[in-house]
């Protein structure tokens, strides 16, 4: 990757929540773990961008912890 200004789409993926692959509609997503979300899009051409920890609160107040990693499509030279 040159810049993170030659990123033109970004896809977020996170071990709390799944949706279908934003190129293929792959419903498979939806079972996949986080590292297998990852390369799948992989796959598509987009590089990791970041990989990181997210925290957030349950409806119950308890901690929840999950996985995000964020791909970008880079742009193509014309």
């Amino acid at each position: 990757m040159k810049e993170l200004h030659d990123v033109e789409e970004v896809v977020a993926v996170s071990s709390s929540f799944w949706k279908c692959c934003k190129y293929c509609s792959a419903l498979k997503m939806s079972q996949d773990s986080i590292d297998e979300q990852v390369n799948h899009y992989l796959q598509h051409g987009l590089k990791l961008l970041h990989i990181g920890a997210e925290c957030s609160r349950t409806a119950e107040g308890a901690i929840w912890q999950s996985t995000v990693a964020v791909l970008g499509k880079i742009k193509t030279e014309p």
